[in-house]
């Protein structure tokens, strides 16, 4: 049986160093977009009717 147990301390790595630019560019990435209803279909009035089911308040 072994006695003479040899534990290896903790390596400590070091984060890169970002500029303003991408971290500015990071965060445009990950806001949320507009979403555009329109599809250029024939079928506009079922899209309206989502859009005045979604405005009206539920009961």
């Amino acid at each position: 049986m072994t006695t003479n147990m040899v534990r290896e301390s903790a390596k400590i790595y070091e984060f890169p160093v970002r500029d303003a630019a991408r971290i500015k560019a990071m965060r445009e990435r990950q806001t949320a977009k507009p979403v555009i209803y329109e599809s250029g279909s024939a079928s506009w009035y079922h899209e309206a009717a989502i859009r005045e089911a979604e405005r009206t308040p539920k009961q």
